[in-house]
C-alpha cells in the first residue's frame, strides 16, 4: 500500500500537496483528507486568492452537519502522488482533500 499522508495525534491524515499558482508562486499545503467530502480539494479563501486560481462559478456545497452552502469554485493544477493533476477548487474554513483526488 502506498502512503499519501501522515497520521497526527487527533488519528487524522494529512496529505502534503504542491498547488501550482498562476503566478509563479507555488505553496505547499498540508490538507486533512476528508472521506466525507467527495470533491478534490478545499482552501481557505485567502489561500485561493494569494495563488490567482482561475474563478470557474460558484457552487453548492451540504456540510456534514446537513447546512448548505453557496462557495466560490476555482481551478487548480497541483502535485500529488508524483503526478500533476487539474482539479476543481471549493472555498472552505481549512484545507481538505477529498476521495476524488484520493481515487483519480
Amino acid at each position: 500500500m502506498t502512503s499519501i499522508g501522515r497520521g497526527t495525534g487527533d488519528r487524522e491524515v494529512v496529505v502534503p500537496l504542491l498547488v501550482h499558482a498562476q503566478n509563479g508562486a507555488d505553496r505547499q499545503v498540508d490538507a486533512l483528507l476528508d472521506t466525507g467530502f467527495n470533491g478534490y480539494l478545499a482552501l481557505l479563501a485567502h489561500m485561493i486568492e494569494s495563488l490567482e486560481l482561475h474563478r470557474l462559478g460558484r457552487e453548492q456545497v451540504t456540510l456534514a452537519s446537513g447546512e448548505t452552502h453557496l462557495v466560490g469554485k476555482y481551478e487548480a493544477t497541483l502535485g500529488f502522488g508524483g503526478a500533476i493533476h487539474s482539479v476543481e477548487v471549493i472555498e472552505a474554513g481549512e484545507p481538505l482533500i477529498g476521495m476524488s483526488l484520493r481515487w483519480e
